[in-house]
């Protein structure tokens, strides 16, 4: 047996591009932009609507949610039960949702069945049936939701997080809605929902896989080509600017081991310049595993087994955001650690650090689109968010560009520690004290909802 005295050179990683887009218009004026990816046999699919959630009436909001659950149940005249063993029958899956920027039915069906996943796709949006039985079954599942989501601390801390952030503004309130509204929601709200908004003219279909044996063009014109061009209502998405207003809220959660925090601010959207080297930034404060923040909290002080932060954009929206759960004593400790942490890194960030940043992140860019999914994924936040096709690759030259000097600037220009909303669901008796010693801002306690 022979030992290797030393590791086999690592070549530079291959440039690699994102796949390019064939577009092209259906009979009917709906746009088209079509991936081949060779080997990829299972095609993904997307009808991306151009439909912010602000859209929704205030006393309806969670009305798109169950357009999007009640679209895929049955369609075509078919009973739920039909409509779903024709999908069965074709090995296709039809999903629908609701996000803050857009409204998506997405589509994953073998190539060899495409003609048959895309008809199917086709009835779900345009021969919609809104069953009663269909409806009140998932209006019932998305209460349960609700009420089931007030026993994790980690979702209760999201949504309290948005509301302190977002103000009246639609992203400050859950994007499936809440209780309240849902419960006003009928099956014919869904109906007048979907006839008012989801027509051909708001929609691109976003197609990927391997189209060697096939003409991609020619079968969604069959499918979606027949459905009638009607002239739709268009809603911008409503500006949301994020709080930088400091606040520390409380969520009493008596007794529980561990405390669960978060911490968010303004950031910037994937439009704005700053976001590549923000993003490199990130990467070596808190976006990776040897992170700024996790070498500190998890390895040296043992306060979490984990903790990270993470850039959230939307449209019209950026934050930097925070998260980790902490043994409860060490719950101040570890916010006064984090804090402190970000404070130091204005100005700090070193030429290793942001090389090493920029190599992780753009020499494995590739392995994120190995699958059909992926790349139809991307570029659904591509159109939701309003950016460019060519976004992907114009966004990793702009990453490999970044150096220490940039990724300073910029993170000491957008990040304001001093600024953030913090929100800890914890034991109140044993948190409130130590929290507000950490001079932060004012504790807000409120009770476990």
């Amino acid at each position: 047996m022979s030992l290797v005295a030393s590791p086999p050179e690592v070549v530079p990683a291959l440039a690699w591009r994102f796949p390019a887009a064939r577009e092209s218009m259906l009979r009917n004026g709906m746009r088209m932009l079509a991936y081949h990816c060779p080997g990829q046999y299972v095609v993904s699919s997307s009808l991306v609507f151009d439909l912010p959630l602000n859209v929704e009436p205030l006393d309806r909001e969670g009305v798109a949610g169950l357009v999007a659950r009640c679209l895929v149940r049955a369609a075509g005249g078919m009973t739920a039960d039909d409509f779903s063993d024709a999908l069965a029958a074709c090995g296709a899956e039809l999903e629908a949702s609701a996000t803050p920027d857009g409204f998506s039915v997405q589509l994953s069906v073998p190539a060899s069945q495409l003609a048959r996943g895309l008809d199917l796709m086709a009835m779900a949006v345009s021969e919609p049936s809104y069953g009663a039985k269909e409806f009140e079954q998932e209006k019932r599942l998305r209460l349960q939701e609700i009420e089931h989501v007030k026993a994790y601390p980690g979702s209760v801390t999201v949504e309290y997080v948005n509301a302190a952030l977002f103000g009246d503004a639609r992203a400050a309130r859950p994007a499936g809605g809440t209780a309240a509204s849902v419960a006003q929601v009928s099956r014919g709200d869904t109906a007048a929902f979907a006839s008012t908004h989801l027509h051909p003219g708001a929609a691109t279909l976003v197609v990927a896989g391997d189209f060697s044996a096939l003409n991609v063009q020619e079968l969604a014109d069959r499918a979606l080509g027949r459905w009638a061009s009607t002239e739709g209502t268009v809603v911008e998405a409503e500006p949301s600017p994020a709080s930088r207003q400091p606040r520390l809220l409380l969520i009493d959660w008596p007794d529980t081991p561990q405390a669960t925090v978060r911490l968010a601010g303004p950031g910037v959207t994937r439009g704005d310049l700053r976001w590549p080297a923000l993003f490199v930034a990130n990467y070596v404060v808190g976006g990776s595993f040897g992170s700024r923040l996790n070498t500190v909290l998890r390895e040296q002080k043992g306060l979490t087994y984990g903790v990270s932060s993470s850039l959230d954009s939307g449209r019209n929206v950026g934050l930097v955001g925070i998260g980790a759960s902490v043994r409860s004593a060490a719950t101040a400790a570890a916010v006064g650690e984090v804090l402190e942490i970000l404070r130091g890194a204005a100005g700090t960030l070193t030429g290793e650090e942001v090389a090493v940043a920029v190599r992780a992140t753009t020499d494995s860019a590739a392995l994120g689109f190995e699958r059909a999914t992926a790349v139809v994924s991307r570029v659904e936040m591509l159109l939701t968010h309003g950016l460019p096709l060519d976004h992907v690759d114009a966004n990793l030259q702009r990453i490999r560009a970044v150096e220490a000097s940039g990724a300073n600037a910029t993170y000491t220009e957008v990040v304001r520690p001093d600024q953030l909303t913090i929100v800890v669901a914890g034991d109140a008796s044993a948190l409130t004290e130590p929290l507000s010693a950490l001079g932060h801002a004012p504790v807000e306690v409120v009770p476990r909802p």
